[in-house]
């Protein structure tokens, strides 16, 4: 999709100067700090070159060449693992057009720090040096890349067809392959950084001689790369020599020029920046920005608006299906290792909540045989036997979906034609034919909303799926004397009455939440914080209860369904993962077989704006101009139906017709019984005329004939 073959051959033919590597456009995944797809398009037909005439550059992008040479070196201590950021994503990462905490927390360099700083109790510090020769910055409104923009219309055709769910999915799939965010401005240069993880007693203990831990990681680190001077002196050696005795971990990364050895000389590093440059600071903006009517003049202005508002909620959904608020205070022993945020729960709980158990409602929605769909995934409540809740609790609905099951099965019919003018011929034909049957469920559990008789419900004891472990046995299963209820076909919560035997396998139980519901055990969500999912991510649900974990409980994540957050509460401190979670990438969206025949759209119509219309040659949106109109109208004209005069006028044309083919074929009947009458007549008298030889001819070779016949 770039073009890197002509333009790009062109120029450097002209000019014999390399391309610019570092260069903005590309999009940004802003959890994990990664590289994704092109997004800006990189045309090289103008041979632009960099101010000092060094590179080539694309023709959306503008390079301002630093006129200083100078090498920044800093070094900081990072006290806690949510402060910690990325030395080169750092600016992108403070972007806050989404839930910016979030930022960057899924990187494979925060995760390192954040299991160093708990499990070996550390600080980080951190010392760089940095060389910066370019800001590279895009044109406001660069046009897109052909294959992302690909990508766009078809979301966009999905939407204008009504095909919501595909639309939808696409739309994940676009996150999954260009992330969220697209890089504008880049720093082209290099830079050194080294990360030590030191032991939290040490930094603590010298906390007065704050300035003297920092000048030891800077000795530390010159100590591997060769400054040129000696810098180990007195009481600040001494500090360093503690700072190398104390420090658990120690790496170097090396961004640009050439590869790093310890040893190096500081001015060997930097006569090789040049010829190998790299991104050292990234800046972007949220990829639905970048999608509007200038990057996009071929579609209708409501689509592209629809477009966009559907990206940054796709977006959305993905920093909040990676949201894990809880116990962040490393103190507490309530702390939670997977959270990402802090909610709260490092207070103690001093409530016990009862659980009432779940059940399922499956409804068939198309397909005969849709009863087939839903006897798989319909759940009672073993406490009523029925799709309900017991008495004094109330029903909870955390989510519906729609299911959806594609089979085939062979199907005979007889073809027939009209053969031998009056008869009708047939033969069996037999073809494997493709069905689709559909159900929607609604899962609902049951909540203690008002005082129950002790023993009452149901112990907890966790929940698994396919793709995740039940935290309380690390297995597929439940712990013993539990056993699973199914919810959305996948989900398997593990129950249990029997408090005698089962008590000791349970936790403390705090309900459930999703996207769609709150947590009842908390009341009403009249004077109490609503909870981070509703504050930052469903602002428009209608719930009444607070999407959150009563006080002293942790959320965690029970399943996803359809891309909604299906969340359950246990007490805080119960449960301590030793592994960080990974990202939870799109789709999010279970998507059956879509149905190429369906409908598409041709129109798009704006009150009192001009409309849009296919052009059904080239699939390309255009203004529609009054044929266009015209033509538009026709299409609501059933295909195939006739108006009532034309219906009669065909009417009578057939009746004439079969008339006159009636006629016709008596006409030639009576005439080819007269023909034969008459032909029967003239032989009788040619016999009649050579027997009595009174026929004259005056062809010799006829007479000839005829005197030989006789």
């Amino acid at each position: 999709g770039k073009d890197l073959t002509g333009g790009f051959q062109q120029c450097k033919k002209i000019y014999n100067l390399s391309v610019l590597e570092v260069l903005p456009g590309r999009g940004w995944d802003n959890l994990r700090n990664m590289d994704m797809g092109t997004v800006m398009n990189l045309n090289f037909s103008e041979c632009r070159t960099t101010e000092d005439g060094e590179y080539l550059i694309p023709n959306d992008v503008y390079v301002i060449a630093q006129k200083q040479s100078n090498i920044e070196i800093n070094s900081e201590l990072i006290e806690n693992w949510l402060s910690y950021k990325d030395s080169v994503a750092n600016s992108i990462n403070t972007e806050a057009s989404f839930f910016s905490i979030l930022n960057g927390k899924f990187s494979a360099q925060f995760q390192q720090v954040k299991i160093h700083n708990v499990y070996d109790q550390t600080v980080t510090a951190r010392v760089q040096a940095r060389y910066h020769i370019y800001s590279v910055k895009s044109k406001p409104y660069f046009s897109l890349d052909p294959g992302f923009k690909r990508e766009l219309v078809e979301i966009a055709n999905h939407l204008e067809n009504n095909q919501t769910r595909m639309a939808q999915f696409l739309t994940e799939m676009l996150i999954l392959n260009y992330g969220t965010h697209v890089l504008t401005s880049l720093d082209a240069g290099a830079s050194l950084v080294q990360e030590d993880q030191v032991k939290y007693t040490f930094v603590y203990d010298n906390i007065s001689k704050k300035s003297a831990v920092t000048a030891a990681a800077s000795l530390n680190f010159f100590n591997k790369v060769n400054l040129g001077f000696n810098m180990n002196t007195g009481t600040e050696s001494e500090i360093a020599k503690m700072y190398v005795e104390n420090t658990v971990s120690s790496r170097i990364e090396s961004h640009g020029s050439v590869p790093f050895y310890p040893g190096i000389t500081l001015q060997k590093w930097q006569e090789g920046i040049p010829n190998r440059l790299v991104a050292i600071t990234k800046s972007g903006l949220p990829l639905h920005f970048f999608i509007n009517q200038e990057t996009l003049p071929d579609l209708p202005e409501p689509t592209v608006k629809r477009l966009a508002t559907t990206v940054k909620k796709t977006i959305m959904l993905y920093y909040a299906i990676n949201t894990y608020p809880g116990c962040v205070n490393l103190k507490s022993r309530n702390f939670n290792f997977v959270a990402n945020v802090d909610d709260g729960s490092c207070q103690d709980a001093n409530t016990n909540f009862t659980f009432g158990g779940v059940y399922q409602e499956c409804f068939r929605l198309s397909g005969s045989d849709a009863g087939i769909l839903c006897s798989s995934l319909e759940q009672k409540n073993p406490l009523t036997g029925t799709f309900s809740c017991p008495t004094d609790y109330t029903p909870v609905l955390l989510h519906n979906e729609e299911r959806t099951d594609d089979y085939s099965r062979i199907e005979c019919y007889d073809q027939c034609h009209t053969c031998w003018i009056f008869l009708r011929c047939c033969k069996q034909v037999c073809r494997n034919v493709y069905h689709t049957r559909k159900a929607k469920i609604n899962a609902y559990w049951c909540a203690a909303t008002h005082p129950v008789p002790q023993g009452s419900g149901y112990l907890f004891g966790g929940l698994y799926s396919a793709s995740s472990e039940n935290p309380l046995t690390n297995t597929h299963a439940c712990p013993s004397f539990f056993y699973p209820l199914t919810l959305f076909g996948n989900l398997k919560i593990c129950i249990s009455n029997d408090y005698e035997m089962a008590l000791q396998y349970s936790v403390p139980f705090g309900g459930f939440f999703s996207c769609l519901a709150g947590n009842p055990l908390l009341g009403v969500l009249k004077d109490q914080s609503p909870g981070i999912l509703k504050d930052f991510f469903y602002p428009n649900s209608l719930t009444n209860y607070p999407m959150k974990c009563p006080s002293g409980y942790s959320q965690h994540l029970a399943y996803i369904s359809d891309g909604c957050q299906i969340l359950y509460c246990i007490k805080a401190g119960e449960l301590f993962a030793r592994k960080l979670l990974p990202v939870k990438l799109p789709p999010f969206l279970h998507i059956a077989a879509f149905n190429l025949s369906s409908a598409r759209a041709l129109y798009v119509m704006k009150p009192g704006e001009s409309s849009w219309v296919k052009d059904s040659q080239t699939q390309m949106w255009k203004i529609a101009d009054a044929t266009d109109e015209k033509k538009f109208t026709q299409l609501f004209q059933p295909q195939g139906s006739v108006s009532g005069g034309a219906a009669a006028g065909i009417s009578i044309a057939v009746t004439t017709l079969l008339a006159a083919l009636i006629a016709l074929a008596v006409y030639g009947t009576k005439r080819y019984k007269k023909r034969g009458y008459r032909s029967l007549e003239g032989s009788s008298m040619v016999e009649d005329q050579v027997q009595y030889g009174a026929i004259e001819n005056s062809d010799p070779l006829a007479s000839e004939a005829g005197n030989s016949t006789a």
